[in-house]
């Protein structure tokens, strides 16, 4: 009891003394087996450590009004989130706030990290990833780099070539012309789905996802969002074989996603044109007619198809 009251204090203090700027965007990261948090921004960068070997065994000691410290009790690890912040994983459904107990392996962790790069574009297509460097950087072992490196294979981000080596997939033409189609079959089917078995609570998660991209400053956590709207509208079709083929593609469709927003964002707000996207697919969504849903989807994503004539040829490989 003693050591538990000593060990309280000296977390207390260490959060009194420690100088953290954390916003909205960010994920604080503690890792079980160091005792330490990790910071990394919106964009997948790693800021650093700030408190090292001092919360194991704290589950669900609150820090402040932002951040929430969870300890894995099976032994893997935990995980400190701000209230808004939100993480995905692969195939599942990715909304995962602080007030739910994450249950994730240091693999999960490695393949977000890598996940994140990739999207927000810090590792650009056709960069070569080792599982040596890639280790060291992370500073974890090769092990959880190897098993990331399968699951984003798998997901369509990352490619192995016939000498073993990986690197970040780059997206032909062809690519985005075939995501397009796959997404636009997606969609259209859980956008007429969803008017008919959607709940109030469904319609109040799409508005709160709506209202949190008003306040979005960077373009990767638009992106998150924005992802996430499609994927509650998936869940609102409660079609089960429609939302695994969605999980399939899930990952190579935010890639789509986030290399044409961040391409219009130079030339456009594309803020603003999401966000009156989406309210209007919410309309179409609320009015409980399939037909106006459905139609609402074709309208929201047809501008894609209309960038993809005018930026790549149809079809081809560049």
């Amino acid at each position: 009891m003693k050591n538990q009251y000593l060990n309280f204090l000296m977390v207390t203090i260490c959060l009194v003394i420690t100088p953290v700027t954390v916003h909205a965007e960010d994920l604080l990261v503690f890792m079980y087996g160091s005792g330490s948090v990790e910071r990394y921004d919106a964009d997948g960068k790693h800021w650093g450590t700030f408190i090292s070997g001092l919360l194991h065994g704290w589950e669900g000691q609150r820090m402040d009004r932002r951040r929430i410290v969870y300890n894995c009790v099976d032994g893997s690890r935990g995980i400190v989130y701000n209230c808004d912040m939100t993480i995905t994983q692969s195939n599942k459904r990715q909304t995962e706030l602080a007030s739910t107990h994450s249950r994730l392996t240091l693999a999960d962790h490695v393949v977000e990290r890598i996940r994140n790069e990739i999207i927000s574009g810090v590792l650009a297509p056709g960069t070569m990833l080792a599982e040596i460097p890639t280790a060291q950087r992370l500073e974890v072992s090769r092990v959880p780099v190897r098993e990331a490196f399968r699951e984003l294979e798998h997901d369509g981000l990352l490619v192995f070539e016939a000498n073993g080596r990986c690197r970040v997939r780059t997206l032909t033409a062809r690519d985005f012309d075939e995501i397009y189609n796959l997404r636009l079959m997606l969609e259209t089917e859980s956008f007429r789905l969803a008017a008919l078995n959607h709940s109030e609570p469904d319609l109040k998660a799409l508005r709160n996802n709506i209202r949190k991209m008003e306040r979005v400053r960077s373009l990767n956590r638009m992106t998150l969002l924005d992802i996430e709207f499609h994927d509650q509208i998936m869940e609102m079709s409660r079609q089960s074989r429609l939302i695994h083929l969605w999980g399939v593609m899930r990952s190579q469709i935010q890639l789509f996603t986030a290399i044409l927003q961040r391409e219009i964002s130079a030339i456009k707000n594309i803020r603003d044109i999401s966000i009156e996207a989406h309210e209007k697919c919410l309309r179409g969504i609320e009015s409980r007619d399939p037909n106006l849903a459905r139609q609402c989807a074709i309208d929201h994503l047809e501008p894609w198809s209309g960038w993809l004539k005018s930026t790549r040829l149809e079809g081809g490989e560049a």
